[in-house]
Order: structure tokens, then C-alpha cells, then sequence
């Protein structure tokens, strides 16, 4: 009622403040409020103040927060209801979401969950976010594995299970052991395979590598070793990014002094529970392959291992690498 009556006052006298609050303010809020009513003012409004910030992927970041708030099916769906008004609710949930993101909290554990391939994983941090690259390297195991033959692996660092969780989906007949040092990571892997109805084939394990397996797997041997381990070198964990250094578990992220403190121990398991022709895949630093091949080779006789080939990923740079049991 104040506002009301005071605002033929106002408009002879725009300069005229009443408790702090001008008649310019009162009629900025106003526009303002009716301006980002819609998907479309509410995503031009964060974009830009994302890129203020300087956060990265401002579109995407906004763009995957209305699809969470508006629960469709996909990102192509919010361009399909730009012009859709926004309720105070929904309103208040992309501000709050949209504060995450200021503060540089990755996309996936603002909405908690991502798209693996075809699975919806749900996300937790501080679990490692599983990577786009690592989508290749599972192309690549189904390429080269019969996935209507029985097969027996072991994920070692299974994060959020979407390594194992994606060959079990596509491989009926496979069974899988999967390990991680963080009972976090084992819980969560445990949850995303009952959500997809992969748990029946799984056991899961909480331990902390070093060079060997828990001990109820002692005398056991796979058909295939499959891991996406620690491989940044210790001295360039300051240089990463704040989404990273910041909310993910940093040990699922440093290799030791040059990157392959973890590899090294898990070409030591590979070589005792690798069956004769069985396969390791790596995921690991573009500079790692040759090295790799090279400890291979003055290994040979200890670890029995051949090096296969090394892959190129999305970025053409050598990323995974196929080692076998000889």
C-alpha cells in the first residue's frame, strides 16, 4: 500500500528515495522480474553472468541445470520450451544450482547424476567423474571381446562403476570383480548397478592397491583387467583445474613422480591373475605409452606381459593401451 500511493510522488521526483529504495530500482526490479520468467531469459541471464565469472562451458552448465529443474529427457528438450515460464519454485532451485556453479562445482554432482554411454549414472562427490575419452575406451573392449561368450574381469578404481557397469550391460554372460580404495566409490558403484539391474554378475571390493589383490582373490585369474588408474604426475596436480582440485578425490587423480606409480602395480597384478592370452586396458597420460612399453620390455621375464598397441582419443592423442598375458 506505501508503494502505491507513493508512486505519483515518485514519478514527479525520480530522484526521490523511500527507504533506500528509488523509483528507477522499483521499476528495474520490476522488469526485472518479469524478464526471466521464461527458460530463455533465465539461460541468456546465467550465461552471461557465467561468463563474467569466467566459468567454463557457460551454456552447457545453465543448459544442463534447466534440464534437471525441468526433468526432461534430454538437453535438445530445452530448446524445445524456451519460451516456457519458470514458477518461483523453479526459480529458486536454478539460482541455487546456478550458485553451485559460481563456485566452480563440476556440472555432474551439482545435478548428481550423467549420461556414461547409454547409462544414467548417479554422481556423488568426491568420486571421480567418469571422462568422455573413457566412452572410447569402452568401444574398444566391446570391439575385440565376444559379448556373447562367457568372460570373467576385474575394473581396478571402479569411481562410479561406469566402466564395469557399461561391459556388463553390453556382455550378458560376463562377471565381473570390481575394486576401489574409497568406500564411497564402492558404494556408489553398488547403487548405479542395482539402478540398471547389473549387480546379479558383480562383487565389489574396498581396496587400497599396492601390489596385489584382496586376499579372497588370491588364486584367481581373469580373462581381462580393465583400469582407468591415477596417471598425473604429482607435480602437475597444482596446475588442474578448480572443479577438480577443489570437489574430486584427488587420489583417484595423482600417479606418484611420473604418473605410473599405480600403472607399475597394476602391470604387477596383470602379470599373476592375467590368464594365458588374457588383456589389460589402460587408460593413461599421452606420454605414457611408450614409456610403458619400454618397462614391458625390461619386465618381460617377471611379468610375462607383451605390449599390444596404444589408441588415440577424441583429441588424437595416445591414450589407452592393450597389453597381453603371454
Amino acid at each position: 500500500m506505501f508503494l502505491t500511493r507513493s508512486i505519483p510522488r515518485l514519478l514527479k521526483n525520480s530522484t526521490t528515495t523511500v527507504n533506500g529504495f528509488t523509483w528507477q530500482n522499483f521499476c528495474a526490479e520490476a522488469l526485472n522480474a518479469s524478464m526471466v520468467s521464461t527458460v530463455r531469459t533465465v539461460k541468456d541471464k546465467w550465461i552471461s553472468r557465467f561468463q563474467t565469472e569466467n566459468i567454463p562451458e557457460a551454456d552447457a552448465s545453465i543448459t544442463n541445470i534447466l534440464a534437471h529443474v525441468l526433468q526432461v529427457q534430454s538437453l535438445s528438450d530445452v530448446k524445445e520450451c524456451q519460451e516456457t515460464k519458470l514458477d518461483e519454485a523453479q526459480l529458486a532451485k536454478i539460482d541455487e544450482l546456478c550458485e553451485c556453479r559460481l563456485a566452480r562445482m563440476p556440472i555432474q554432482y551439482i545435478i548428481r547424476e550423467w549420461e556414461f554411454r547409454d547409462l544414467t549414472l548417479k554422481m556423488v562427490p568426491p568420486v571421480f567423474i567418469p571422462r568422455p575419452e573413457t566412452e572410447e575406451l569402452i568401444e574398444l573392449i566391446l570391439q575385440q571381446i565376444d559379448a556373447q561368450q562367457e568372460l570373467q574381469f576385474l575394473e581396478i578404481g571402479c569411481g562410479t562403476g561406469a566402466i564395469t557397469l557399461s561391459i556388463l550391460k553390453h556382455a550378458p554372460w560376463a562377471s565381473a570383480v570390481a575394486l576401489d580404495q574409497s568406500k564411497l566409490a564402492c558404494e556408489l558403484t553398488l547403487e548405479n548397478a542395482k539402478r540398471h539391474g547389473l549387480s546379479e554378475n558383480l562383487r565389489i571390493f574396498r581396496h587400497k592397491l599396492a601390489d596385489k589383490l584382496p586376499t579372497e582373490l588370491d588364486s584367481h585369474k581373469y580373462d581381462m583387467i580393465v583400469s582407468n588408474p591415477p596417471y598425473v604426475p604429482s607435480e602437475q596436480m597444482a596446475t588442474l583445474e578448480p572443479e577438480i582440485k577443489i570437489y574430486e578425490d584427488l587420489r583417484a587423480l595423482d600417479g606418484g613422480p611420473d604418473g605410473l606409480t599405480v600403472v607399475k602395480a597394476i602391470l604387477d597384478i596383470a602379470g599373476k591373475h592375467l590368464k594365458s592370452a588374457g588383456v589389460l586396458w589402460l587408460e593413461v597420460d599421452s606420454s605414457h605409452p611408450p614409456l610403458i612399453k619400454q618397462y614391458l620390455e625390461e619386465m618381460a621375464t617377471q611379468l610375462g606381459l607383451k605390449y599390444m598397441s596404444s589408441y588415440k582419443d577424441m583429441f588424437r592423442k595416445e591414450r589407452f593401451v592393450e597389453i597381453m598375458k603371454v
